[in-house]
């Protein structure tokens, strides 16, 4: 499943391309001049349009959306790679030693949250040494080792506490926190430290970059072959947020929903997987069916 919209994949090509490109005949596709050779004028690369897996017949190259901006900046800029690009230092549970302040000072962060997965330590985060987001935890989305998207969370008192990706990277609300695709179910939380927090403890989890869900971000879940739970917060805001989930999963024809909320007793489950509650377990006996039952338990429970 590929994590960005059509919507999205639809418009940045159209304008990356300008007029330099047609449809196929029946518009899932659009064609372009290969962008791994030279005055391509019979245009010998195809892109699909809801997919964005791309092909290049001339060359042989082919891969999904999140390599092709990548291929395109190296063909027309010469640019370094997108670490180097940004300043980025790898932070790793390794690094509790380390003498760089920067890399300690995310460590530490990481490490009091349990963000780093113990049991594979493959958990891999950034730390930026310069620029825009100097001083920030930088949290990547990445699909088959390319980067779609990040966040920089501050790791002081700095406002704003999160700033996210500018110029030609998705909107926020375009994206979703890489996940299982092939699982039998997926949480949908707020924010990527609660599906990191999930996925550690064995629950397919992603997020929505807060409680708003998006039409695109319904249009990419409702393909999902698994139980789809809303797992947003227990407060006001997680409340709006599983309204307009549920509106929008009617719009774009999604079937069956599930709700599973973070545990009463913590803010989100970050906090709940902090404390060591066994969070697997939990969303297997707490994930009931969004019906009318479950409105009407929930109506009298908040009377």
């Amino acid at each position: 499943m590929n994590m960005i919209s059509p919507n999205f994949i639809r418009a940045y090509l159209t304008e990356k391309f300008k007029d330099n490109y047609k449809f196929s005949s029946d518009d899932s596709e659009l064609i372009v001049p290969s962008i791994f050779t030279s005055d391509d004028w019979k245009r010998h690369m195809s892109i699909n349009l809801d997919s964005g897996l791309w092909q290049c017949f001339k060359s042989g190259n082919k891969g999904n959306f999140t390599q092709l901006p990548s291929h395109k900046k190296e063909k027309t800029e010469d640019s370094s790679s997108l670490i180097e690009a940004l300043h980025l230092r790898k932070v790793t549970v390794h690094d509790y030693e380390t003498e760089d302040s920067l890399v300690q000072k995310a460590w530490t962060f990481l490490y009091e949250r349990n963000l780093f997965n113990l049991k594979t330590e493959d958990s891999t985060y950034y730390v930026s040494t310069e620029g825009r987001y100097f001083g920030r935890l930088i949290i990547p989305f990445e699909e088959d080792e390319n980067f779609y998207y990040f966040q920089a969370r501050t790791l002081s008192d700095e406002s704003p506490k999160y700033l996210n990706p500018q110029d030609d990277w998705p909107r926020p609300s375009h994206v979703l926190y890489p996940f299982d695709e092939d699982a039998d179910h997926l949480v949908v939380c707020e924010g990527p430290f609660d599906a990191i927090s999930l996925q550690i403890q064995g629950v397919n989890a992603t997020c929505t970059m807060g409680s708003s869900v998006s039409e695109h971000q319904v249009e990419l879940l409702k393909d999902f072959g698994g139980k789809v739970i809303i797992g947003y917060d227990n407060d006001s805001a997680g409340e709006r947020g599983i309204n307009k989930f549920n509106y929008l999963r009617k719009v774009k024809s999604m079937t069956d929903l599930y709700i599973c909320h973070p545990p009463l007793e913590v803010k989100d489950w970050n906090e709940a997987h902090t404390k060591g509650w066994d969070l697997k377990n939990y969303v297997e006996t707490h994930t009931k069916k969004y019906d009318y039952d479950y409105l009407i338990d929930h109506l009298l429970t908040t009377l």
